[in-house]
């Protein structure tokens, strides 16, 4: 199995490394640890270079925005050989701590960013679609590398029209939720464009709602994808991993 998104770098992990040496244990082979500022970020990268099957992304998240200057601190990790994504970045409208202006002025330019460092773009996409989706339709075709819609939660008409546009989608805990009814969007995906992760510490899923969520968790929201899809977990298991090598550059 292959976590194409957590957060390694959380306090709760106390720096990741027993995690990691359990990947083997937990039959994972690789997953992405993902930065959402500049000092998680640059600690993605040092995690990514020290382990094997261990990869990093790295951007500043739009409710981490404190500077336009932090820019500076992350893209230069663009360039190391494991930071395999620039990400996570987008919108939140939900908590919406950052001026929504300075949100999409600050994405506008890590896309930009993107574009000149040749790398994919891991979307975080939060309560915004009405101002997400023309941003990112008038930016899709100048992005060498794609994007992926991470922890996608809307609904089955939009994901068709990012699947129109070539976007890898990928699904967290919440579709093992009761009452997630996300199945429709689950299934508006081909297999090519098809992506699990945990966004671990968060978004834990059934049946361990209400523990702390960690990597090897992934297989949780494989088995809810592939009972959506009427096919074997195995066979899921082998399209998001495949996904998340092409997606991600793994070898």
């Amino acid at each position: 199995m292959i976590d194409s998104h957590c957060h390694l770098t959380d306090p709760f992990y106390c720096g990741g490394e027993q995690i990691i040496k359990s990947m083997a244990k937990d039959g994972l082979e690789a997953l992405v640890t993902v930065g959402y500022d500049a000092e998680t970020s640059a600690e993605c990268a040092r995690l990514a270079a020290k382990y094997d099957g261990v990869y990093a992304t790295a951007g500043i998240h739009p409710s981490e925005i404190k500077s336009e200057n932090d820019m500076d601190k992350v893209l230069p990790l663009l360039s190391l050989p494991k930071v395999v994504a620039l990400g996570e970045i987008g919108l939140d409208y939900h908590w919406d701590d950052v001026p929504r202006d300075v949100q999409k002025r600050v994405f506008e330019m890590q896309l930009d960013a993107a574009c000149s460092y040749n790398v994919p773009v891991v979307i975080h996409s939060r309560d915004c679609d009405g101002d997400m989706f023309p941003i990112l339709k008038s930016w899709y075709r100048r992005l060498p590398k794609g994007l992926v819609m991470h922890c996608f939660s809307s609904s089955a008409e939009l994901a068709r029209e990012y699947v129109k546009m070539g976007f890898y989608v990928s699904f967290a805990g919440p579709v093992t939720f009761r009452n997630a009814k996300r199945g429709d969007a689950i299934r508006a995906v081909p297999d090519e464009l098809l992506l699990a992760e945990t966004d671990s510490p968060y978004l834990t899923p059934v049946p361990h709602r209400g523990e702390r969520n960690y990597p090897a968790f992934v297989r949780y929201v494989i088995d809810k994808l592939a009972e959506e899809r009427q096919t074997d977990p195995e066979k899921m298991e082998h399209i998001t991993s495949e996904n998340a090598r092409r997606f991600y550059g793994i070898k």
